[in-house]
């Protein structure tokens, strides 16, 4: 097996595509043995395109954090990218055929199997390396196209109808429609659905970074996971969780924060969850700056925005009366003070008990 030949597909077709933008083109499947052993090949991929995915990375990170350069690809990187092309590959129509569908069902198992071995992230700029490559993963859609003429319809899946429908459209009484469905809403399916949405959960949870910069997705359901809650104990890790967050539309941002952070204050991460609070509570400061966004949240009906938007004023209040006399002018400490207390009785009540937050740097 050419493992070498391997990874030069994986990364054209695969990795390149989901960093610069393009059409993402599975192979057959790579599985977890071939996908492990990628970092170790020397993979002769393009040198000319690798320097474009590598200062595309650059600029990405640059968005959230001063970095000068990022390290090539590594073992765990390509062990996850290769994955996510056997998850793409799982969900190939081609496969939704009887003889076909364990065919499908085995690529989504060792997908699954090679995702459960990677580990989290231990550093902080491990976490952002890795959402430089997966931070474009919910833009991966297929486009299907329904052709009907004068014989009847037909629906091409992922591929461009033959080429004798565009000549002569009037006289053939030909319609063309485009449609581009996201990956998590692909069919028909050979494999069960919830699987695969829980295996890209389970790829999520490995690239935390992304996990929360992506959690206005519909499915899967965005949900404080241990990886995730560990990025954020950390002053860089909620520095780029902040960050990546502002670039998404905040209404949307507060309602899948605020539904994940009340599951997670009822559940067995109630413990843990005080670096929840703290981006919360930061976020509740930064929209007493943005007259729009908080005018935006307090009259929004939807009542997870407003419980995140809640929890976070109270914890910012609660730091705001404990911190330092010098960090804050007294007239400025009373304004903000003032203005958290309004806040958290216009946007929530009656608010459960937050866990203390192990740190809130109120600027």
């Amino acid at each position: 097996m050419d493992v070498a030949r391997i990874g030069e597909r994986l990364f054209r077709g695969t990795l390149a595509p989901l960093v610069l933008g393009g059409t993402v083109a599975p192979y057959p499947a790579i599985g977890a043995r071939v996908g492990w052993s990628l970092g170790a090949a020397a993979v002769p991929v393009d040198r000319a395109l690798a320097d474009r995915v590598h200062a595309a990375r650059v600029r990405r990170a640059r968005a959230l954090a001063p970095v000068d350069d990022l390290a090539e690809i590594d073992d765990v990187e390509w062990a996850l990218g290769a994955a996510f092309h056997d998850l793409l590959q799982a969900a190939n129509p081609i496969f939704d055929a009887p003889l076909r569908r364990y065919a499908a069902v085995r690529i989504l198992d060792v997908a699954r199997a090679s995702i459960d071995r990677a580990k989290p992230p231990s550093r902080v700029g491990e976490a952002l390396a890795r959402h430089t490559w997966f931070a474009r993963i919910f833009a991966v859609k297929r486009t299907d196209t329904s052709v009907s003429h004068w014989l009847g319809s037909r629906r091409y899946l992922g591929r461009e109808p033959p080429a004798m429908w565009q000549t002569w459209p009037e006289r053939r009484r030909v319609s063309v429609a485009r449609e581009r469905i996201d990956f998590v809403d692909l069919a028909p399916l050979a494999v069960d659905r919830e699987r695969l949405t829980q295996a890209l959960a389970a790829l999520l949870e490995r690239t935390p970074l992304t996990d929360i910069a992506t959690c206005t997705r519909q499915v899967p359901k965005f949900a404080w996971s241990e990886p995730a809650l560990a990025l954020l104990q950390t002053d860089g890790g909620l520095r780029l969780a902040l960050r990546a967050l502002d670039r998404a539309p905040a209404a949307e941002v507060d309602a899948a924060l605020g539904r994940a952070t009340r599951d997670v204050l009822s559940g067995p991460l109630r413990g843990r969850a005080g670096p929840v609070v703290t981006l919360l509570a930061e976020r509740a400061v930064a929209s007493l700056e943005n007259e729009a966004r908080r005018d935006a949240a307090t009259a929004t009906a939807d009542t997870d925005a407003r419980f995140a938007l809640g929890i976070g004023a109270v914890a910012a209040a609660r730091a705001l009366a404990t911190a330092p006399a010098s960090r804050l002018r007294q007239d400025e400490r009373a304004r903000l003070s003032s203005a958290l207390v309004v806040l958290a009785s216009r946007v929530a009540s009656p608010l459960p008990e937050p866990p203390a937050p192990p740190s809130i740097q109120l600027k």
